[in-house]
């Protein structure tokens, strides 16, 4: 039987810069309404921005959110149509762009990209992820 404290959801988005807000806004509330730490629902707040910001400008298709929550973790995907798996820049105090996948790697417990393959999406969608450990809330 399934933990009753395991959930996810998904969001699908246009590529608009506006959706950067309703991400952030949907994985707070929903992070926070179900117990999980200021402190993690502000990192996943942070890194979800980060991804669907370089979704929305490197692709030119919609974009999906996918968050799952298990009692010891929070796991969020964000899946677009711009098949370049990326990798984390190094990052230099000058820089004005580039940081968001060195935050990504800086600040989530795993993270990692792979392509979508498959019946239901043609070639070139990838997902780029992350996992947030919440020992607290166990």
């Amino acid at each position: 039987m399934p933990d009753p404290r395991s959930w996810e959801c998904h969001l699908r988005l246009p590529n608009d810069p506006r959706v950067l807000s309703i991400a952030r806004h949907t994985v707070r509330t929903a992070l926070l309404g179900y117990a999980h730490t200021p402190e993690l629902t502000d990192t996943a707040e942070l890194l979800t921005s980060e991804l669907v910001s370089n979704s929305v400008k490197h692709s030119d298709g919609p974009v999906t959110v996918r968050l799952r929550s298990r009692p010891d973790a929070v796991r969020i995907g964000v899946m677009d149509n711009h098949p370049e798996l990326p990798d984390a820049l190094p990052c230099t105090p000058d820089q004005d762009f580039g940081r968001g996948l060195y935050l990504v790697e800086a600040l989530a417990d795993s993270w990692g990209r792979y392509p979508v393959i498959g019946h239901s999406r043609p070639a070139g969608w990838k997902v780029v992820w992350f996992e947030l450990s919440d020992t607290v809330r166990k």
